[in-house]
């Protein structure tokens, strides 16, 4: 079951390094370069995500989850982290 997307600006290629570091810490696969395809290995949530250069825009796409996820939880924890996230300036982040 999909959830729709949403757009997240003022994300810049150094943000979106960080963003794919942290999901793969956290064990999910990802492939592709643009769009990537993650399997976050959690509660059968798989995202799609592309971003952008030209408007610093990523777009995520929750693609699936299980049945117990229900999409608005999905959102808001993956609102609340990317709104902190557009808030970094790329000198918090790390080199």
């Amino acid at each position: 079951m999909g959830c729709g997307t949403h757009s997240y600006g003022n994300i810049t290629k150094q943000k979106v390094d960080e963003i794919l570091q942290a999901l793969r810490s956290d064990g999910a696969v990802i492939t592709g370069n643009n769009p990537w395809d993650v399997d976050t290995k959690h509660s059968g949530v798989k995202l799609k995500g592309e971003w952008t250069e030209a408007t610093l825009t990523l777009n995520i796409t929750v693609t699936d989850s299980a049945f117990y996820a229900p999409c608005q939880k999905i959102w808001d924890k993956i609102d609340n982290m990317m709104h902190h996230i557009q808030g970094l300036p790329d000198s918090a982040l790390p080199k």
